[in-house]
């Protein structure tokens, strides 16, 4: 599961981008991305087995939308960010 602040727009064929290290990418729309850096060295093994991810989108302490976003893995995912 992966909680977010609130984005302005609604996510269209989100895509969680990863490539086993430190870093992932959230695709949500062509207009929307987030770079999430120094993800958890424990929650790395559980990303690369997995076919998609929770993603839980709040302001403050409410939920405003929840959606599943495919696991994509590729080799280098900070050169698709350049």
């Amino acid at each position: 599961m992966l909680v977010i602040e609130q984005q302005m727009n609604d996510p269209e064929d989100p895509m969680f981008i990863y490539d086993g290290g430190d870093t992932a990418l959230l695709f949500r729309n062509w207009d929307s991305s987030l770079r999430l850096n120094n993800l958890s060295e424990q929650a790395r093994p559980s990303l690369q087995n997995a076919d998609e991810i929770l993603v839980i989108e709040k302001q403050d302490e409410r939920v405003i939308r929840n959606y599943t976003a495919p696991i994509r893995l590729v080799r280098d995912v900070k050169s698709l960010m350049a």
